[in-house]
C-alpha cells in the first residue's frame, strides 16, 4: 500500500473554494478508480492563521495510482485544484505498518 501526500496552500480568498473543490469533484472522483482505499483532507491543528491544506489518498499500489494520474478525467478535476491553489507539492510515501484500519 502507498500514500499519496498533496500539499496545497490557497490563493488568497479562495481557501473554501480549494476545500469544496478537493472533495467534489476530486476526491469523489478519485473514489471510484480501481486501487484507491481511502482519503483524507487535513488543516492545521493549533495555527488558526494558516489555511494550508494536506491531502492524503491511499492506494493499493503506485501502478494502481499511476494508471489514475494517467486517466483523462485525473486532469479535468484536478483542473480546479490547480486554479484554486497558490502552491501544490505532492509526496508518495510506502505505507509499512498500519494499525486498526
Amino acid at each position: 500500500m502507498i500514500t499519496l501526500h498533496v500539499y496545497l496552500t490557497p490563493k488568497p480568498g479562495k481557501s473554501d473554494e480549494l476545500r469544496s473543490a478537493i472533495v467534489d469533484p476530486w476526491i469523489n472522483t478519485m473514489e471510484l478508480q480501481p486501487g484507491f482505499i481511502k482519503a483524507a483532507m487535513l488543516t492545521p491543528f493549533c495555527d488558526d492563521s494558516s489555511e494550508d491544506i494536506e491531502v492524503i489518498s491511499y492506494w493499493e499500489s503506485e501502478e494502481l495510482r499511476l494508471e489514475w494520474v494517467a486517466r483523462p478525467i485525473h486532469d479535468e478535476v484536478f483542473a480546479s485544484i490547480m486554479e484554486l491553489a497558490e502552491s501544490i507539492s505532492p509526496t508518495v510515501k510506502t505505507v509499512s505498518h498500519t494499525w486498526r484500519i
